[in-house]
């Protein structure tokens, strides 16, 4: 019988903000394709949670408290994945947020912000994961774009602008370290009901933003 093409089976994976939300579902569903997960989250309890569940299903797990915008933290947490559980197979870019706010009040404090938080992210783990792996032979990277970096975005300019760029870093990530048999993605999910969106979702907004949906609901 020929192994599932979607089996994951002993590779370890980090996924970065896997404390809650889409992060979370993406760590449990590689668990149960069979990688070992480490949880980078800055929260350690959230972290911790996220670890139960993932060696309640058998897998290894490990949390680390990781402010993922700082670099010397990406770097320790390349590291303690490494030293901890042998290696590193995959790498999900997943952390990243946005301010609503009309783009002509806009605060330049709040565009650093949003682009720290998303964009810098991304490039930072890419980076020190890609040094990992190109000595190691190889790997997967994936980011998590947005449907919000391929269309308007009203009121989340900064969260737009940078999920468009994750798009265009993941194709010169790709064509760059190809050569070290390093795969770069990237997935731009639409509209997920996580924690962090519902909180500013008015019951209007919700019904608005499912209407853009085929299915008519959100992920």
């Amino acid at each position: 019988m020929q192994p599932s093409p979607f089996s994951l089976e002993d590779r370890v994976a980090i996924v970065t903000g896997s404390g809650q939300g889409i992060g979370r579902a993406i760590a449990l569903g590689m668990a149960r394709a069979g990688a070992h997960l480490v949880i980078a989250e800055r929260r350690q309890e959230s972290a911790e949670a996220v670890a139960v569940e993932v060696r309640a299903l058998g897998r290894k797990a490990i949390s680390l408290p990781a402010d993922v915008k700082q670099a010397d933290q990406v770097e320790g947490m390349v590291s303690n994945t490494a030293k901890e559980l042998g290696r590193i197979d995959v790498l999900v870019n997943n952390v990243g947020g946005g301010i609503r706010a009309p783009a002509i009040e806009l605060e330049e404090k709040a565009w650093d912000v949003v682009m720290r938080m998303t964009l810098k992210t991304a490039f930072l783990g890419s980076q020190a994961v890609a040094r990992h792996m190109k000595d190691h032979g190889g790997g997967a990277i994936i980011n998590i774009s947005s449907v919000e970096g391929l269309l308007s975005a009203p009121l989340m300019s900064p969260y737009a602008a940078a999920k468009a760029a994750i798009i265009n870093l993941t194709r010169t990530l790709a064509v760059e370290w190809a050569q070290h048999n390093i795969r770069v993605n990237a997935i731009a999910p639409g509209f997920v009901e996580t924690p962090g969106v519902l909180q500013y979702l008015t019951p209007e907004m919700k019904a608005g933003r499912a209407s853009y949906v085929p299915m008519g609901r959100y992920g």
